[in-house]
């Protein structure tokens, strides 16, 4: 069951502001799917600062999904199928960094066997599209890694330079969250817990 129907909400708010000034189908569709973007962009700016406020971590969680949203412009990455299982997984992997960023020591050695794994990932698997909306030619996708590249060793600098370690860490382990969706790791996971599923019915 949905805990929050965005794309209900925004049909019904649609038919009765079509009904009101008497606009066709088309138009009604048009006003159904900005209605789903803005109230969506509204709960999950609610949703966002709200909960890791109430964990103590919004300056880390905050300053993670800015990093994390610069970084899918252009990189792209996974997207799942629902707002609901956005909505939870995505806060719970801002509060989850927010709250390591505040006790996360990592060393300069791993600090950049890591920045490197990154780079080298975002060059060979960065722009990742979903299937609704592929990159139509070669020189769109070719343009994509590079801003996907330059916004990385950005990042990758602007963390360096950092000197509060809680800041530091917000930004580097929402760079590695990020290059971890352009590996397919989640349908690994998914297959893995889907085999898990078969043999305990097996069992049973």
């Amino acid at each position: 069951m949905n805990l929050i129907s965005i794309h209900s909400i925004a049909i019904d708010l649609s038919n009765v502001i079509a009904r009101e000034l008497k606009y066709d189908n088309f138009k009604k569709a048009k006003i159904s799917y900005g209605l789903e973007v803005v109230i969506g962009a509204i709960i999950k700016l609610i949703v966002f600062t709200t909960i890791p406020f109430w964990f103590g971590v919004l300056k880390q969680s905050l300053i993670a999904m800015l990093t994390i949203a610069f970084m899918r412009y252009a990189s792209g990455g996974i997207h799942l199928k629902t707002f609901n299982k956005c909505l939870i997984v995505s806060t719970a992997v801002f509060v989850s960094i927010g709250m390591l960023a505040k006790v996360l020591v990592i060393s300069d050695y791993l600090y950049y066997i890591l920045n490197v794994a990154s780079f080298l990932i975002v060059v060979l698997r960065a722009p990742v599209d979903p299937p609704e909306k592929p990159i139509k030619t070669k020189q769109q996708r070719y343009v994509r890694k590079i801003i996907s590249v330059i916004v990385l060793l950005l990042l990758i600098y602007i963390s360096s330079n950092t000197i509060e370690n809680d800041i530091k860490n917000s930004i580097i382990l929402a760079i590695y969250i990020q290059v971890l969706t352009l590996t397919g790791w989640e349908k690994t996971i998914y297959k893995y817990i889907t085999q898990l599923k078969l043999n305990a019915k097996e069992v049973n």
